[in-house]
């Protein structure tokens, strides 16, 4: 079972349309701290007990676990004996542990979608960096540059270990530069969260260089944004990649007219994904 990544527009969507489903929900929430093992020691009632094991044995599929490990978030999750059943890693941290019984209650993964974040962006490439702040929707400080860095040099012999020397001192000073700018940009705000993106084999030498990186290490995502250069253009969109949660989506198939409103739903909801 893969996730889909969906923007905060289509959860939005999604979770309005689970609010015109007729039945009874079982809505959990699970912080970041407590997943998956607070759903494992999960002792529900009898009635909502079949469930409980159900939505046991969903998360602890490699999927799920795997990329509940990128995320770091927790999880929301909407489930239902016959009908809707959602596990949602949302883009930031579920803050508490709660379960509703008989219940569909989004108000907490609104809540965690609606807060006003400030959140500190740094995506960085061999030769470019683009550093940003958001506060809320808003891009309210950004800073772009380059640093020169020679291409491998192919000849081999004395040439080639005398070039690697050059660029590995040329990615030194690099990092040194990139660092020096995420100090002078992001140490008067108060970051909540701060992402990486671009080249991931970059982050690793990045947090050994930077000293405000290391004492603000706590608030660095786990998840590593899929972008691929580092530029004002890809800044300017990278909180729509922030954004984006994961929702695995689940249909029940032991009776036949259970599968066919299953379907049905399946095809509802593939469409409502996939609106812009």
């Amino acid at each position: 079972m893969e996730g889909k990544a969906v923007s905060k527009r289509k959860l939005y969507n999604l979770l309005a349309k689970l609010k015109t489903s007729p039945g009874d929900y079982l809505t959990l929430y699970v912080k970041p701290s407590s997943f998956p093992n607070f759903i494992s020691e999960l002792s529900l009632e009898p009635k909502y007990r079949i469930c409980g094991d159900e939505i046991k044995e969903s998360v602890n599929t490699k999927g799920v676990i795997q990329e509940a490990e990128r995320y770091k978030t927790g999880a929301a999750i909407f489930w239902q004996e016959i009908g809707n059943r959602y596990i949602v890693l949302p883009p930031l941290p579920i803050r508490e542990n709660k379960v509703f019984l008989a219940k569909l209650d989004t108000s907490l993964l609104h809540e965690t979608l609606e807060r006003k974040y400030t959140i500190g962006v740094i995506l960085v490439t061999w030769g470019s960096y683009a550093l940003g702040i958001f506060h809320g929707d808003n891009l309210i400080e950004s800073k772009v540059g380059t640093g020169y860095i020679h291409k491998e040099h192919k000849k081999g012999g004395r040439s080639q270990k005398r070039f690697a020397r050059r660029t590995e001192e040329q990615k030194k000073d690099f990092l040194r530069k990139v660092s020096n700018r995420i100090e002078e940009r992001f140490k008067n705000h108060a970051l909540d969260y701060i992402f990486f993106g671009g080249n991931r084999l970059i982050s690793k030498p990045l947090l050994t260089e930077c000293r405000y990186l290391e004492l603000e290490s706590n608030k660095i995502s786990a998840r590593i944004l899929n972008i691929r250069y580092a530029n004002k253009e890809t800044l300017d969109h990278s909180l729509d990649e922030i954004t984006k949660s994961l929702v695995f989506t689940y249909w029940r198939r032991t009776k036949i007219y259970t599968l066919a409103n299953t379907i049905l739903a399946g095809d509802q909801i593939t469409k409502l994904l996939s609106n812009p």
